[in-house]
């Protein structure tokens, strides 16, 4: 998942610092998160652009809450919500699945007005 720029760096700071508070190696934090040494290094020196795979092993390995940050592929709290919602209100048809997405690319469309 690409991160803003403050995100990013808030990240990169966050990571450092636990870090810093260790006294564990980065091969050590590496092997905890199942991420290569070299990865490891990068990521704990703050030199990443992306919340990837192992940004996110990386933080769970040190224990940082990743509050809106999600690995690439992996929905978010609000788009499971509207996946949920979305479902709710369709009567498993064809039909119905064709209707809803008409009415969500009007909102769209509605939206860019």
């Amino acid at each position: 998942m690409k991160l803003g720029n403050e995100a990013r760096e808030k990240l990169a700071a966050t990571i450092k610092a636990r870090v810093a508070e260790r006294a564990e190696s980065f091969t050590e934090i590496g092997l905890r998160a199942g991420v290569h040494a070299s990865q490891a290094s990068r990521i704990c020196r703050g030199h990443f652009r992306t919340a990837s795979h192992n940004v996110v092993q990386i933080c769970k390995a040190l224990g940082i809450p990743l509050e809106g940050v999600n690995p690439a592929g992996e929905p978010s709290n609000h788009q499971r919500k509207l996946e949920a919602a979305v479902v709710a209100v369709w009567d498993r048809s064809p039909e119905d699945a064709d209707r809803i997405v008409r009415v969500l690319r009007e909102l769209k469309a509605f939206r860019a007005r």
